[in-house]
């Protein structure tokens, strides 16, 4: 010890000093190139370049993915399937254009991936792209469209989806029954017969020309869905090409998947008997055999089920399941049965039901002894391993980040990764979690000009002592001692997410802050990622317990000096939009408030949008049964109360929330005199701010930043 402390401070230039010298000058070089970084603009929406489809070849050396960005010129979205090496290397595109190419499949073989595109004249279909070179030919050309690619073990044939209507059902039949002396194009020759005049009705309704409404779930994302239309499941052979549908009748099949030995198939279908399936709101699992026939269902009593997939020996089936007591708020548990020789079926081994939160994507091991799953913990979404033998469950990929998406093959593991860094990158890993590497620099080369403002996570104890956790994303150039404006973003769903592991508020957050403002989100009561009790506090009370969760993460805020009180804005939309003005309904601390895409009255969305079934879900009634608590819950009750100056942000064709509240919302503070301005924004639906023409997003962000700026610093 003395010797080695003589030795450095005998020297010349003592180490501890070069040292410090060192990390000096690597702060000024780092503090000197963050000034060149210029901040975040909402142009920078055209920059980012997200990853999503992950799928390793079947010698686990290769893997495909999808890259989707904007283009600028064309205001359009463009998809594109790249390949990486899962070793390294520098990935390549494998398709151009201006297309949106997605789910892509490799063949057994590994020679060429089935995909979806829309690159012809006649819609989404199946196209064959060949590794060894060439241009990808198109396998399917069906009217509907053609989805979901599924190989053969043998690599012989594909499984995929179509829709048909039921006319299009009950004329396919006609045809195959139809004798070779009938008629196919006799009508009734008198416009006065009831016959003549209930077929030419029927032409038209076909149509659409009008809409004729006899359904219950008439309504889709953007437009009505009048016509009845159900999901099927064909088969193709590669050499002859024609399609063959393996299921039929007025219902919906899905997930189609094909046992080891490609003898069975394995799939999702809610077949009720004598009920309309708007009506039924369980699916079930069904095994049949590949070449058709009378599919078998497996019941799981109590579940609604989805996303089958059978074990590398084919002895069993995993599945993912939610309780159908509680469709809103119980967690996405993977179940596994075994198939007994019998013909009969054993327990259900629910695998990830100990963890407590919702499962999403899974994948079986390649020895079948266990299942590979994420799930949103935390505002992070990690990988999860379950073993079948022990229930045993260990967290593989983990940190203060987001796992989108991933594919398991052999001991290779692939996965599109979100972090407060960067948006979206591919990584890979050994399949125990080690040997992390990162694939692809999508987003490298513009972050590297821009300023990124990191997150930082905390808890706090809300009103009732309840634990809630939330972030808080510093302003661009803060300088500690300073107040600064806070902007509150508030999650929707109700039962979502947000936190290091959420990508689509990624672009938001940071233009937020670059303008200057404090960024502060949380997951307040009824969020998913803290387990069913978390989520469950909520039913029958949107209002009130998470408002005030919301309220006191600012107050936490506040009270350690980082913001002005004067000059807060708070902004959310869906769910989000709900309980936006609810808040300022209740609360008047806020200078400015944005509202968007929101459900204000609970009545009338009961009518209005097609997620009107979260009132019988989430309040245990129908309007006719309890309309007062539907008042109660309903931010337009307290409308009258609001005197923040609020922008009301909603779309021309969202039928998920409906259009009319907004307008009952705008009317009424109108009416009062209320600060109030209303933008409706044309041929967008619900996903404006995620997925919506690029042109639109950017004028949203802008528009919400200018009403921020005009009540929050008017002196700018």
């Amino acid at each position: 010890m003395s010797s080695s402390t003589s030795t450095s401070l005998s020297g010349s230039r003592p180490v501890a000093a070069i040292s410090l010298l060192l990390t000096l000058a690597l702060a000024v070089a780092l503090d000197a190139d963050a000034q060149e970084r210029r901040p975040i603009q909402a142009n920078d929406l055209y920059r980012i370049r997200t990853a999503s489809d992950v799928a390793i070849s079947p010698d686990g050396q290769r893997i495909a993915f999808v890259v989707t960005q904007i283009d600028s010129a064309a205001d359009a979205y463009h998809s594109h399937l790249w390949l990486a090496g899962v070793t390294g290397g520098p990935p390549r595109q494998l398709t151009h254009g201006h297309v949106r190419d997605r789910d892509p499949a490799w063949s057994p073989d590994g020679s060429k991936i089935a995909f979806v595109s829309n690159r012809g004249a006649d819609g989404s279909q199946i196209y064959i792209l060949p590794l060894d070179g060439g241009e990808p030919w198109q396998l399917t050309d069906l009217e509907n469209g053609a989805s979901d690619p599924v190989w053969s073990p043998h690599g012989s044939r594909l499984l995929f989806g179509s829709a048909l209507t039921t006319r299009e059902l009950e004329e396919e039949r006609a045809a195959q029954d139809a004798t070779p002396d009938e008629d196919e194009g006799e009508q009734p020759a008198m416009w006065g017969s009831l016959a003549a005049i209930r077929l030419w009705l029927a032409k038209n309704a076909a149509e659409e020309e009008p809409a004729v409404i006899t359904r219950l779930n008439f309504q889709g994302e953007r437009g009505l869905n009048p016509v009845d239309s159900w999901a099927h499941i064909y088969v193709v052979d590669l050499e002859t090409r024609q399609p063959r549908r393996l299921t039929d009748g007025p219902y919906d099949f899905s997930a189609p998947t094909f046992s080891p030995d490609g003898r069975r198939i394995a799939f999702i279908a809610d077949i009720t008997d004598g009920v309309h399936p708007d009506y039924s709101l369980k699916n079930e699992l069904y095994v049949m055999d590949a070449e058709g026939g009378e599919p078998r269902m497996i019941d799981v009593p109590g579940y609604n089920v989805f996303n089958p997939a059978w074990s590398p020996d084919g002895l069993h089936i995993a599945f993912a399941a939610r309780d159908t007591t509680e469709p809103t708020v119980a967690n996405t548990t993977i179940g596994v049965l075994e198939l007994l020789e019998t013909g009969l079926v054993g327990n259900v081994e629910w695998l990830t039901r100990p963890l407590d939160r919702s499962a999403r994507q899974y994948r079986w091991s390649g020895d079948g002894s266990s299942i590979y799953f994420t799930a949103g913990v935390h505002g992070t979404v990690p990988i999860y391993r379950a073993l079948l033998h022990n229930g045993q469950i260990r967290q593989l990929v983990s940190g203060e980040r987001g796992v989108l998406g991933f594919d398991l093959v052999g001991d290779k593991l692939a996965f599109v990764v979100t972090e407060p860094a960067n948006p979206s990158e591919v990584y890979a890993a050994d399949a125990d979690g080690d040997g992390e590497r990162r694939l692809t620099t999508l987003n490298t080369e513009w972050l590297s000009t821009v300023r990124v403002q990191p997150h930082r996570g905390f808890w706090y104890r809300s009103f009732d002592g309840r634990r809630v956790q939330g972030w808080l994303i510093e302003p661009l150039g803060y300088q500690e001692g300073e107040r600064y404006p806070l902007a509150v973003e508030i999650h929707g769903g109700p039962h979502a997410m947000w936190g290091p592991g959420e990508r689509t508020m990624w672009h938001e957050f940071q233009f937020l802050a670059a303008n200057g403002y404090f960024v502060l989100y949380t997951n307040p009561r009824g969020s998913d990622g803290y387990g069913y009790d978390f989520k469950y506090t909520i039913k029958r009370a949107w209002g009130d317990g998470p408002m005030r969760d919301v309220l006191t993460a600012v107050d936490t805020v506040v009270a350690r000096g980082l913001v002005d009180e004067e000059r807060m804005a708070v902004t959310g939309g869906s769910y989000a939009g709900y309980l936006t003005a609810y808040l300022v309904g209740h609360d008047h601390r806020f200078a400015a408030a944005v509202a968007q895409r929101g459900v204000y009255d609970l009545l009338t969305f009961f009518g209005e949008g097609n997620a009107w079934r979260l009132v019988p879900f989430e309040f245990d009634t129908y309007p006719w049964e309890d309309p007062e608590i539907l008042r109660r819950e309903s931010p337009i009750t307290y409308a009258h109360q609001i005197e923040t100056p609020l922008l009301i942000i909603h779309s021309d064709r969202d039928l998920r929330t409906g259009v009319s509240q907004s307008e009952m919302l705008y009317r009424t503070l109108k009416v009062l005199e209320k600060p109030v301005e209303y933008v409706r924004y044309p041929r967008e639906g619900h996903e404006l701010s995620r997925s919506g023409e690029p042109k639109l997003r950017v004028d949203r962000l802008l528009r919400i930043l200018e009403f921020f700026e005009r009540y929050v610093r008017p002196d700018r």
